[in-house]
């Protein structure tokens, strides 16, 4: 009798031990999937689909204005590449590359492109990573040594830029821009790999065969095909209107029909605009106005 009235009083007790266990084992799997909720996040924002910025042009003669100042930008663009590439001009304001991490693009002459920098490289008076990327995504436990290669300091040069060619972008965390700059320079870093391996029987060492010239020109090209759109040799396509370069990212608009910065870059425009409704481009002969109102 004694010991059934124990197990009877102790019957609570012991109810109350097993449900403080389940709570925080509930707890510590919370904790587990809100870190990898967290990194997921992180993931998504690094590597998933950013919309193109859009600016809203008041007038058609404003959006020729601008689309002549984008125009003109591509020497401005050219010399910020060569320079990083034959490391001179503005690069020469910022650190010096520590040789030690320098990668086979390096040893080719490319400007550092993939020396490694343990050091956190400077821009002004924060430092290049959290000017790049976006400061609730840097030097978290990810990946701390995310976009450590010295061409980091070629990004930020671009995307400043960029910043300067459209103030009335203000977004200033990861974005459109960033996503552009990163995909092209993972394809330059491929392709001119992927050259000097070819070329070379100890990729590492510089035993590249070329001239560091045909290099640049490749990188260069790279770059501004992203940022601008290619046409044959020549930069600023004539067709495709609407399509994902910096150009397209001003735009007029009247009655729901719109007109891109491409069709006033390297453009005579002799027989009307070139209106796009949202589905197709509108070609009206001889047509300066809405495709609508008539305005």
């Amino acid at each position: 009798m004694e010991h059934q009235i124990i197990d009877y009083y102790n019957e609570l007790p012991s109810g109350i031990n097993v449900i403080d266990k389940m709570n925080a084992e509930l707890h510590d799997l919370q904790k587990k999937y809100n870190e990898l909720e967290k990194k997921h996040n992180e993931y998504v924002k690094l590597h998933g689909k950013l919309h193109m910025p859009k600016i809203r042009i008041n007038t058609i003669d404003e959006l020729k204005i601008y689309a002549d100042k984008i125009y003109n930008s591509v020497p401005i663009f050219k010399k910020i590449i060569y320079d990083f590439l034959n490391h001179e001009g503005w690069i020469l304001e910022y650190d010096r590359p520590d040789r030690a991490g320098q990668g086979v693009m390096g040893y080719a002459e490319c400007g550092f492109w993939d020396t490694f920098e343990m050091d956190e490289l400077k821009w002004g008076d924060t430092s290049a990573q959290a000017f790049y990327l976006d400061n609730a995504y840097h030097n978290t436990e990810y990946n701390p040594y995310l976009q450590c290669e010295y061409n980091l300091y070629l990004k930020c040069k671009l995307l400043d830029e960029l910043y300067k060619l459209f103030p009335e972008y203000t977004e200033r965390k990861r974005g459109w821009f960033h996503q552009q700059i990163d995909n092209c320079f993972d394809e330059v870093t491929l392709i001119i790999t992927t050259i000097l391996e070819d070329e070379c029987a100890a990729p590492l060492l510089p035993l590249w065969t070329g001239t560091k010239d045909k290099l640049h020109d490749i990188i260069y090209k790279k770059i501004m095909e992203q940022l601008f759109g290619g046409h044959g040799d020549e930069l600023f396509p004539d067709e495709n209107v609407n399509s994902g370069y910096i150009q397209n990212i001003i735009y007029y608009e009247c009655c729901g029909n719109k007109i891109y910065g491409e069709n006033f870059i390297e453009t005579d425009i002799t027989e009307g605009y070139c209106w796009y409704d949202g589905n197709s481009i509108i070609n009206e002969e001889d047509s300066f106005t809405c495709p609508n109102c008539g305005k």
